[in-house]
């Protein structure tokens, strides 16, 4: 098995290739919410919204199959798992807090409040799940040494 710099080397570089991939999903997710909030009436953007979504969900399943293949502890793939579900499901609530408040005619305040509850739920699990990861498997990288490490996104050497 892979030390964790070649680990942190090879998901550098993985995620580099998934770059242009990942931004054009992300585009297409910012404008979907964008066009939900414009046309409130209109179901058609929600089309939209379910595309870019399944997009990126697709990325995130290669990123999840991916990380899973650099560790031999199935409770390690499993952190990894849950990890990346918790990171699509908060990509979810940022996107579309704004949208469902507007189209549902939700009470603000009370949204911000289940807002702020589910996103603290959410931060504060990935990061159990962060310090359970670096007990199970010390040489798989955290999501912090992924971030720092390299400074660039250029073509990294082996």
């Amino acid at each position: 098995m892979k030390n964790k710099q070649e680990r942190t080397r090879f998901i550098q570089e993985a995620k580099r290739r998934l770059m242009k991939q990942r931004m054009l999903s992300a585009l297409l997710y910012g404008t979907s919410i964008v066009l939900i909030v414009a046309n409130r009436g209109a179901y058609w953007p929600f089309a939209v919204l379910i595309v870019a979504l399944v997009l990126i969900a697709r990325l995130h399943s290669k990123e999840v199959n991916r990380d899973m293949a650099l560790t031999p502890h199935p409770a390690m793939k499993r952190v990894i798992q849950v990890q990346y579900v918790i990171d699509y499901c908060f990509i979810v609530l940022v996107g579309l807090f704004l949208p469902v408040v507007i189209n549902l005619g939700l009470p603000f305040f009370t949204s911000i409040g289940v807002y702020l509850l589910l996103a603290i739920v959410l931060l504060l699990t990935d990061t159990i799940l962060e310090r359970r990861g670096k007990v199970l498997d010390p040489e798989h990288p955290t999501k912090k040494e992924l971030r720092t490490y390299p400074k660039t996104w250029k073509k990294l050497k082996t």
